[in-house]
């Protein structure tokens, strides 16, 4: 299995707020607030207070043919942040393996995901 990275991304300091499965596209989509590094295209300096660059973003799932270890949002223990929003921890290990399969883990589970490709789409830039 191959890591998947995203140049200048860290997923792993990146707060899962949330997913959802579009049946009418065969999408599922995590939203994040996204951790952006130096060298990122849409990297700005840190606000004050924060440990690198946060912006709102989706990571993708395009062309789904089966889910399998996600576990639904109601089910998942979520932190209350200080600013009154909820998160569900992070992806970690997000990983390609040759058979068109995403693995990765976090509180929401030990995912396997069957698809033609994965995005990350940083919103409002």
């Amino acid at each position: 299995m191959k890591i998947i990275m995203f140049d200048g991304v860290d997923l792993e300091d990146s707060p899962v707020l949330g997913w959802r499965f579009d049946s009418a596209v065969d999408q599922l989509v995590f939203d994040l607030v996204v951790s952006l590094w130096q060298g990122h295209q849409h990297y700005a300096p840190p606000l004050l207070g924060e440990y690198t660059c946060y912006k709102r973003g989706s990571l993708i799932f395009d062309f789904v043919t089966s889910i399998n270890g996600l576990l639904p949002m109601n089910a998942v223990k979520y932190t209350t942040d200080p600013d009154g929003s909820i998160d569900y921890g992070y992806i970690e290990g997000l990983r390609y393996s040759n058979d068109n399969k995403y693995n990765f883990e976090g509180d929401f589970g030990e995912v396997s995901v069957q698809c033609q490709d994965v995005c990350l789409k940083i919103n409002d830039v």
